[in-house]
């Protein structure tokens, strides 16, 4: 049974995880005036999600109308949160999953090719060795009947003299 795997995708170089950066205090800006602070009335967008917290309507009456374009300013870096860490976490669980995953299926897919290219080359050679066991016998069977039936006639040459 001869499958062709060239539709499946199979992983073919390993790449080692970068750890994330951490930006300078000065690399990071400060929200505009006009989107909601962390610690005041707004969302804070750093804390962990609530059930149902992104199925709540928008208020038409608080937005406000962005204001022009000032420099950015910035602010220092907050420090990493439980649910920041928690989050690398799952991530990392998943990309351990994922990879285990494709592994178990390359080795699936790897054996079953192996196993497919081992029976045609098998039978390409059992159909080489019996040819050849064919001929061999074919040949020693007409040199042994060669040698008896030259035998029989020495006999009976010498029986009749």
């Amino acid at each position: 049974m001869i499958q062709d795997d060239n539709s499946i995708p199979l992983l073919t170089e390993v790449i080692p995880s970068a750890p994330p950066q951490v930006l300078p205090p000065q690399a990071v800006p400060v929200p505009p005036a006009h989107l909601p602070q962390p610690g005041g009335n707004g969302p804070d967008y750093g804390a962990a999600a609530q059930p149902g917290a992104f199925h709540t309507q928008p208020s038409a009456a608080s937005y406000q109308a962005p204001a022009p374009s000032a420099p950015a300013q910035f602010a220092a870096v907050p420090p990493v949160t439980p649910a920041a860490e928690q989050y690398r976490q799952w991530e990392q669980e998943i990309r351990e999953n994922v990879l285990q995953n494709l592994l178990a299926q390359a080795d699936t897919v790897l054996q079953q090719h192996l196993q497919d290219q081992m029976a045609v080359a098998l039978d390409n050679l059992s159909d080489i060795l019996t040819q050849r066991v064919k001929e061999s016998l074919r040949t020693a069977l007409a040199e042994t009947v060669t040698r008896a039936v030259a035998e029989e006639m020495a006999r009976f040459s010498s029986s009749k003299s």
